[in-house]
């Protein structure tokens, strides 16, 4: 965006469009309330301002007016923060603050900087409590992407002119970057101006159709039951698409760019270092148009090329590839010319508009191989199961796909090497785990996955790692509920720190002795995890201050290198615990508002349900039973699904054999069964059941609260 279109947004036309439109298109959708007693002006701009906030969480996201306008918390007690979203499968935070100005001068200064990321560190550190009551709706997703290891937090920074900012805001928002962010880019910033609004409100009135143009060679042409050409793109040809158009390009795609990712990132080097066989490790890109023009530069043969010029574009499969084409194109241009990859263009006929979302919908659930699966092949993790089978009589899993055994019956790859992470005498290995588990698949020189398979442990070792990491676990879910905000924080996002720690002060020397009796160890874990928890409070605060983001402290080498050195050294004294200030210590004063934990991670911390139980789907009210049991009729399996100890994906559907969350499932069980006026919201909780039982999950677990209180 140049300077040219960000001045003329903020021209006088353009500026009445935007303001007529964020007051038509947002009324009735945000809060305002409390800005009745205002007058017309008064009024209009403090609504244009909470406006501003939703159409920019609507530019970053894509989501529709009314998600926007319900991401608006603007007013008293906003923190600072006037609009929180979050990217439904992303794990990504979005936070906004708007500056709305009816001349277009509007200004984001350094005291605005300062209170937004005054908000965000009372996001950081899970004080909800701060905030007002139109945060309450969205706090569970907030609190669950806070505790992703995918976890990307964006300010939006929202501004009616031409977004400018001083190089002393820059400094500020640069300085709360480097402070959050660990091993890598979490948090971000981003300015939406008057004229990314206005392009918003221009594709939402009259939306211009996307054209592009193939390059194509070695191809191969079908006209039934579609019109539809296969073959070989310049990746650069495709850089170009994204260049003109950017995200506009993914309109009928189920997500859209994810950013910086592991397989983007993989992309990128490939692009870069071996773009000659980019085209032997990539999947492809399949475009859907409406519209195809033919153009042969020479002969209409499969051996010449043929540039397709294509209207009504849009990339259903592929979005990463194409958006990795064009930022390898900025930075290695020369590289990307020799790359190549595979294009399918599509020609959706009207008269078949079914056809256009079965396409977008199967290419997009196709299985994908992931690092993990390589590492299913190498023979030790074969040699692994067997010692299992043989010395404990314990089953071990390594390929993915295949169901975890219960707790007691034995673990799986991703366990022993969490494990054995923690184990290791360094704390870098822990961190990469804390990171990403995926990052303990690496090969290579300085990889993880040599460091902790590669002399092979033996089962004894890799059994007895599990129980330290379970029992330190078990311990931090008991201690949790002696603190509150952010030491209760650190007990959960601290968990493999604070295991690596405890490994550290038992004995391990016999680890893998048979004839040893670890339960002798055992029983100190959780004296030791009390210890070592406090110690680990206390450092964070005293050593890089009470305010400090365990973000980026929690993922920083140097960082858990320095706490680790200073923990170990005061915990080894036995009985010794610091004095920890008393706002980390529940309050006997009623709080603002009670939230009850939900139920999934209450469940799954108390291992109330083993893995493999069978539950069934329990519809909730008559309009529900109308539309989806006929559906669930046609097929016996569509209402039975298998427990698993997952804190976010803890269902298995007996039909397609993937995790989801019960909400997740229930919707998708919606859309399959046709149901066009389901709700966009469903207690998916309240909908499943044990095979058998009469509690619902969302009835199980109140009545493991209500045990815990009355002991209490």
């Amino acid at each position: 965006m140049d300077d040219a279109e960000r001045r003329n947004a903020t021209t006088p036309i353009r500026r009445h469009q935007i303001r007529t439109a964020l007051l038509e298109q947002y009324a009735g959708l945000v809060y305002d309330d409390d800005l009745k007693a205002y007058d017309r002006n008064g009024f209009e701009q403090r609504f244009l301002s909470r406006a501003l906030t939703a159409a920019a969480i609507r530019v970053v996201t894509g989501c529709d007016h009314k998600t926007a306008g319900l991401s608006v918390i603007d007013g008293e007690l906003d923190q600072g923060i006037d609009g929180v979203a979050v990217t439904e499968g992303t794990q990504e935070v979005w936070l906004a603050q708007a500056k709305w100005s009816d001349e277009g001068k509007g200004k984001f200064n350094t005291d605005a900087a300062h209170k937004f990321i005054h908000g965000l560190r009372l996001i950081e550190q899970r004080s909800y409590d701060r905030f007002n009551d139109r945060l309450d709706p969205i706090v569970a997703r907030v609190n669950s992407a806070m505790h992703d290891a995918r976890l990307k937090v964006t300010l939006v920074i929202a501004v009616m002119g031409t977004g400018v900012l001083s190089d002393e805001v820059v400094a500020v928002l640069e300085d709360a970057r480097k402070e959050f962010n660990g091993l890598g880019p979490v948090l971000d910033y981003r300015v939406v101006n008057a004229a990314h609004v206005l392009r918003q409100v221009q594709e939402d009135l009259a939306p211009e159709p996307v054209r592009v143009t193939v390059r194509m060679t070695n191809w191969l042409k079908r006209n039934t039951p579609l019109v539809a050409y296969q073959g070989t793109v310049p990746a650069s040809n495709i850089a170009e698409w994204y260049g003109d158009h950017e995200d506009r390009l993914y309109s009928q795609n189920l997500r859209q760019n994810l950013g910086t990712t592991r397989v983007n990132s993989g992309m990128l080097g490939t692009l870069a270092k071996e773009p000659e066989n980019f085209w032997l490790f990539n999947n492809g890109v399949t475009v859907l148009c409406d519209g195809l023009e033919e153009d042969w530069p020479g002969r209409r043969r499969p051996d010449e090329p043929v540039h397709l010029r294509l209207s009504g574009v849009s990339v259903v499969n592929g979005a990463q590839t194409v958006s990795a084409a064009h930022r390898a194109m900025q930075s290695s241009p020369e590289a990307v010319e020799d790359a190549e990859v595979t294009v399918k263009v599509i020609v959706v006929d009207e008269n078949m508009p079914d056809f256009a979302r079965r396409i977008t919908e199967t290419t997009n659930t196709q299985n994908h191989v992931e690092q993990r699966d390589f590492i299913a092949l190498d023979e030790v993790q074969a040699m692994i199961r067997e010692d299992f089978a043989l010395s404990l009589q314990k089953s071990y899993v390594y390929k993915r796909g295949e169901s975890d055994p219960a707790p007691e019956e034995g673990c799986s790859m991703v366990h022993a090497a969490t494990a054995l992470a923690c184990a290791h005498h360094g704390t870098e290995l822990t961190v990469r785990a804390k990171r990403d588990t995926d990052l303990l698949w690496e090969r290579g020189s300085g990889g993880a996955y040599p460091r902790l398979f590669g002399e092979r442990p033996s089962a004894f070792q890799i059994w007895r790692a599990v129980l330290v990491h379970r029992a330190v676990g078990a311990a931090l879910n008991e201690e949790r509920k002696k603190f509150q905000k952010r030491a209760a924080d650190v007990a959960q996002r601290g968990d493999l720190l604070i295991t690596h720690l405890v490994f550290q002060l038992i004995e391990q020397d016999r680890i893998d002795d048979p004839d040893f009796d670890w339960d002798t160890v055992l029983v100190d874990v959780p004296e030791l995890t009390t210890r070592v928890l406090s110690w680990v409070i206390h450092h964070i605060d005293s050593e890089f201050g009470p305010t400090s983001f365990l973000s980026g402290t929690l993922t920083d080498v140097a960082r858990c290198k320095q706490l680790a050195a200073l923990v170990l050294r005061d915990a080894k004294r036995a009985g010794v615990i610091p004095d920890l200030p008393t706002e980390y210590r529940p309050s006997s004063v009623v709080q603002r508002k009670s939230r009850r934990p939900n139920a999934v991670p209450t469940l799954v911390d108390h291992r109330t349900i083993l893995d493999g139980a069978p539950l069934r789907l329990r519809l909730g009210n008559k309009p529900e039973i109308k539309a989806v049991e006929p559906w669930l009729a046609q097929d016996p399996r569509r209402s039975v699904a298998t427990w698993v100890n997952d804190r976010s994906k803890c269902l298995l559907w007996a039909v397609d054999n993937h995790a989801y969350s019960p909400t997740r499932l229930v919707l998708h069980m919606y859309e399959l069964a046709g149901w066009e006026d389901a709700p966009v919201a469903v207690q998916g909780p309240a909908r499943w059941t044990l095979e058998g039982g009469n509690l619902t999950l969302s009835d199980m677990a109140r009545v493991l609260l209500d045990e815990q209180a009355e002991q209490e």
